[in-house]
């Protein structure tokens, strides 16, 4: 069950949100309600039980932080993501998670604000092999790894990684001092996880604020913002945002 924590935060801290809690302790907190998600981040020691299950109408997926998990979807094997990794599962899959490395092994739910726990799935009677041949959006398992070694570190670039009737989410890799310019989204709310290195966002009539790897900013929709990537080092975020957006 998510605590009752505020939500829609312009900047959600993954230092704060992990200092709120114990070593070892499973919880959940919602960061974000836009009316499309419903975003909550979910703690799993090593050990917690697994609740396979099914949800019918919509694709859920998760971007996976601290420690290492292994993810069950569908007939496919078994997979164990690392930091910033993408994991999906497919409308009417069955997905069963289960904790495996780290203190805490963290991810980043992104589900439908209808969305429940209520119908189970079955073991499947085979395992069939994740097909690392595939290319993006919609893989069962997108390692940011190897987005990276694909795109390089030395330019800029953006890779969409989910695409479907709810979200068009995409991976960007930006050197330091890149910057959006300033941007207006006037019929949505936007999102980010910081996966890699420093980003500014500039709000109007707002003091800027400085993210960091495991943090979640939220634009509300007419707000005008600018992003930068600030330090010495690139930054890598994932962006939320709705199919009509693009």
């Amino acid at each position: 069950m998510a605590t009752d924590t505020p939500m829609n935060l312009r900047i959600a801290r993954h230092e704060e949100i992990m200092g709120r809690h114990g070593p070892g302790e499973r919880w959940a907190e919602l960061l974000i309600e836009d009316g499309r998600n419903r975003a909550v981040w979910i703690s799993g020691p090593p050990g917690t039980p697994p609740d396979p299950h099914i949800h019918p109408d919509f694709n859920e997926w998760w971007i996976a932080l601290d420690g290492r998990t292994q993810w069950q979807i569908g007939q496919y094997e078994p997979v164990l993501s690392e930091w910033g990794d993408i994991i999906m599962a497919p409308a009417g899959f069955s997905h069963d998670i289960q904790p495996k490395e780290g203190v805490q092994a963290i991810r980043f739910g992104v589900t439908h604000p209808e969305g429940n726990h209520d119908i189970k799935g079955i073991a499947p009677c085979r395992l069939i092999p994740v097909d690392e041949g595939q290319t993006n959006p919609n893989l069962v398992h997108t390692r940011l790894k190897v987005l990276v070694e694909r795109n390089g570190t030395a330019s800029n670039w953006t890779e969409v990684v989910v695409s479907d009737e709810r979200n068009y989410a995409t991976v960007t890799h930006e050197l330091p001092g890149g910057t959006s310019g300033f941007i207006t989204h006037s019929t949505e709310h936007r999102w980010w996880v910081v996966l890699q290195g420093r980003i500014e966002w500039s709000v109007d009539d707002e003091e800027s604020v400085t993210a960091d790897p495991g943090d979640v900013v939220f634009i509300e929709q007419g707000k005008r913002y600018a992003m930068t990537t600030v330090g010495d080092g690139p930054s890598v975020r994932v962006t939320i945002a709705s199919p009509a957006g693009y």
